[in-house]
């Protein structure tokens, strides 16, 4: 009897509790009507949002279109020049890669030293008939290659200004002048032993060193060039050619041999004298 006393005293207390909270989870809840128009917004928006993305869609598709027919308009204007220059695009495309590779050469020449550059002076020369050689094909008529030509043109003449030339006088002979006598004087050298530099920097117009003219002007060096070497006492040939800063190889000496032999400047590859200025051939 007590305990189903007990229960119902339970039961009636969860009900009451329960009783006391139905009215705020009521207040809580969406009615069906709010949700079916709470959903009803969210269709909406989201049948605006596709309608949005299709009408994007369609613009994106027209311009893919309009971008074919003008790359096909492209296309059909660079085969006429193409017909008229008379080649194909692989030889265009060539064309452009070898003036690609001109400007490869140009820029690593543009990072080297004035003085390191100095030792690569061929190349200018060569980089300069290879951009004379280019602009004679009929593909150098175009506007894009022949401006590419014509800035490495100008980028090669710059870096052959950057060079650093020898300082060097001029004198010119007077009567019962000789190499020695002009080695001797004061605004010269001061020194009459270092006549064999000016032989050396003159041999293309004394062909005897003991044979010199009246009005005869001559090249007094005053600094020795990078592709040059003045001998200094004790030096031969194979020991100039296996200094670092000339080929780092003694056996290569016939090269220099070989440069300076004109003329009879060395006549024995075994005799080579103090003060003479040697041609040094980098290529």
């Amino acid at each position: 009897m007590q305990i189903r006393t007990g229960l119902i005293a339970l039961i009636l207390t969860i009900v009451l509790l329960l009783s006391c909270s139905l009215p705020g989870v009521a207040a809580d809840r969406m009615t069906y009507d709010e949700y079916l128009t709470q959903l009803k917004s969210y269709q909406d928006r989201e049948a605006k949002a596709n309608q949005s993305i299709a009408e994007e869609n369609k613009l994106i598709e027209d311009l893919r279109n309009q971008i074919a027919e003008l790359n096909q308009l492209i296309e059909n204007v660079w085969n006429e020049i193409f017909a008229i220059l008379g080649i194909t695009r692989a030889e265009y495309e060539q064309y452009l890669s070898e003036i690609a590779a001109v400007d490869n050469r140009v820029s690593n020449l543009e990072r080297l030293s004035p003085d390191n550059l100095l030792a690569r002076e061929g190349e200018l020369d060569e980089l300069s008939a290879r951009i004379s050689e280019l602009s004679g094909s009929p593909i150098a008529q175009l506007t894009f290659p022949r401006n590419q030509l014509s800035g490495l043109s100008a980028r090669v003449e710059r870096l052959r200004k950057s060079l650093p030339k020898p300082v060097n006088d001029s004198y010119t002979v007077v009567r019962g002048d000789y190499l020695w006598r002009i080695s001797g004087k004061k605004a010269i050298f001061n020194d009459p032993w270092k006549w064999m530099r000016i032989y050396s920097a003159n041999r293309e117009a004394i062909k005897d060193p003991d044979l010199i003219y009246p009005d005869q002007r001559l090249m007094i060096p005053r600094q020795i060039g990078r592709n040059d070497h003045l001998v200094a006492r004790g030096e031969h040939l194979s020991k100039i050619a296996g200094y670092a800063q000339v080929y780092g190889d003694p056996f290569q000496w016939t090269k220099i041999y070989q440069a300076n032999k004109a003329n009879g400047f060395i006549q024995d590859p075994n005799l080579i004298y103090p003060e003479q200025i040697l041609s040094i051939p980098r290529n």
